[in-house]
């Protein structure tokens, strides 16, 4: 096994991580990075630019469907749906080389690409990688959160990080969730051609301003997209192309398609954060002020934190 010491060991490559590992490497730190998965995170892969692609065709979409109010003849957009997705694959591929691991370690990042697990609380094993570090950074992120809701397990259904790998246009799609990413996937597919039903336990956007939250879900009913508020998921059942969701108030919302976007997890399962002394709740890895875990060494910065 090989050792590694650096000053500073940073865990996962997203958009924190890379940002870390960008600025001390050319402060002149030695840094490691360690990334198991995708470089770039979820941002690049699963979120942030496909979302905003997607979005960008559906914002096309609709302004050829409305054009007469820039003085121009409306016209029924064409959706060619896997070229749609082939855009969103365009614009991650455009992005990739900036988080790339030739990039950073042109930089002069040492890249390690496996998961990492503390074995002490200054040691990190990642494949035959053995590393201390005089500091350490965690910027794992968070994975969907999928709910134990009954029949869920025996039915097909996306998250956000299957959904951009669809390409046949869901002809009815059902969302669980009403947060930003169950919004989002609402709006990009019902200008896209899809009808769209979002199903939220709560009010839509719970967590944002209530009155800004009012105006999107005003802006998305216009569009057509059906969103149905203290609904909570109580039961799912069927199979692909015919899936059934039972709500609370006795409602059942059918559809082919299906889209769990409840919330986010933190990423810290693989990371054997005990041994470390890092201490963490089912929200993330506890902090304080200054980013700094119960590990006076260690640092969390972002979702996972």
């Amino acid at each position: 096994m090989e050792h590694i010491e650096t000053d500073l060991l940073v865990i996962g490559a997203g958009s924190g991580g890379l940002s870390v590992a960008a600025g001390a490497v050319q402060m002149g730190a030695r840094v490691v990075l360690i990334e198991g998965r995708a470089m770039g995170g979820d941002c690049l892969n699963w979120g942030c630019v496909p979302s905003k692609a997607l979005l960008a065709s559906g914002h096309v979409a609709h302004t050829q469907a409305h054009a007469s109010a820039f003085g121009l003849a409306d016209a029924a957009p064409q959706v060619d749906y896997p070229a749609v997705k082939d855009h969103v694959a365009e614009v991650i591929a455009g992005i990739a080389p900036m988080d790339s691991e030739e990039r950073f370690e042109g930089l002069g990042v040492r890249v390690i690409r496996d998961w990492a697990r503390f074995t002490s609380p200054r040691e990190v094993e990642a494949g035959p990688h053995r590393i201390t570090a005089r500091r350490v950074v965690i910027a794992t992120g968070s994975s969907p959160l999928v709910p134990p809701i009954p029949g869920l397990k025996d039915v097909p259904y996306e998250t956000n990080e299957t959904i951009f790998d669809l390409r046949e246009r869901p002809d009815h799609l059902l969302i669980v969730g009403g947060g930003p990413i169950g919004m989002e996937m609402a709006q990009a597919h019902v200008r896209l051609g899809s009808k769209v039903t979002v199903i939220e336990g709560d009010r839509a956007l719970p967590k944002d301003d209530p009155e800004a939250a009012a105006l999107v879900v005003a802006a998305l009913r216009a569009d057509g997209v059906e969103i149905n508020e203290g609904a909570q998921a109580t039961k799912v059942r069927g199979s692909a192309g015919a899936i059934e969701i039972e709500t609370e108030d006795g409602e059942t919302h059918t559809g082919p398609h299906l889209l769990m976007a409840v919330g986010r997890k933190p990423n810290t399962e693989r990371l054997n954060l005990a041994t470390a002394g890092i201490e963490a709740t089912k929200a993330g890895i506890t902090v304080d002020a200054g980013l700094r875990t119960t590990n006076r060494r260690a640092y969390a910065i972002g979702d996972v934190a």
